[in-house]
């Protein structure tokens, strides 16, 4: 098997077991029997468990950055026209993908993870970060946004994220509660907030970057809460 195959595979078996079993259940034993492969073959690629997160955080977001690529390709218009379309794909790829995404919500919304929750900032941060400057720097050259510094902007906005978990776990215990609406809209709340700042950032009038999106957090709520088995009435 060729090393970039290996990779995957172990990220795989990875993958598959955190999503069966919980991020605390399984060890790089597990990870080692599932991906029949060498503890040799498994250093070679990753020195602990922390790194199978990264990289399967890594691989995700870059999955859900090639779906928003693709809307945004479609999009006609300026550069919010195509940010706002790049927003959007990206929003609809974690609802329609929210099975995966519901082990990185849990850890991310789990008190006491602090490292953890490092480790999947910062690799989102690495992907996304240098699509959003280029998407910024289009913006500046075309005239749309102004900014003082594309890198800086793009590094801001992306870790505008990082607070939102508090707000994310309040969500979920909503929807989970049966209080499905208000946790939609309390995510929503953020992020209208969150967009509302990225404005000021791009340099853009007020309501210009648009990530309310209700109908598609109500779908990420109801997968995420889906594994406690409880109602999701309004």
């Amino acid at each position: 098997m060729a090393p970039d195959d290996r990779r995957e595979a172990i990220l795989d078996a990875a993958q598959a077991l955190f999503m069966e079993r919980g991020w605390e259940a399984v060890t790089v034993a597990d990870v080692l029997k599932a991906a029949a492969i060498s503890k040799g073959g498994f250093y070679h690629h990753f020195t602990a468990k922390d790194d199978l997160l990264a990289g399967i955080v890594t691989r995700m977001t870059g999955q859900a950055l090639a779906a928003a690529e693709v809307v945004r390709a479609e999009t006609r218009g300026d550069a919010l026209a195509r940010l706002n379309a790049f927003l959007a794909g990206s929003i609809r790829w974690k609802a329609d993908n929210v099975r995966e995404m519901r082990l990185f919500a849990e850890l991310l919304t789990r008190p006491g993870n602090d490292l953890l929750h490092r480790r999947i900032f910062d690799a989102t941060a690495g992907v996304v970060v240098p699509v959003l400057e280029r998407l910024v720097d289009e913006g500046v050259a075309e005239g749309t946004f102004n900014v003082a510094d594309a890198r800086l902007t793009a590094e801001v906005i992306v870790r505008l994220a990082e607070g939102r978990q508090e707000v994310l776990s309040q969500a979920m215990t909503l929807a989970a509660a049966g209080k499905l609406d208000r946790g939609a809209e309390a995510l929503d709340a953020r992020m209208r907030a969150e967009g509302a700042v990225c404005d000021r950032l791009l340099g853009l009038p007020p309501g210009s970057v648009l990530l309310s999106n209700t109908k598609d957090y109500r779908r990420m709520l109801v997968g995420l809460t889906a594994a406690t088995g409880q109602g999701t009435n309004p």
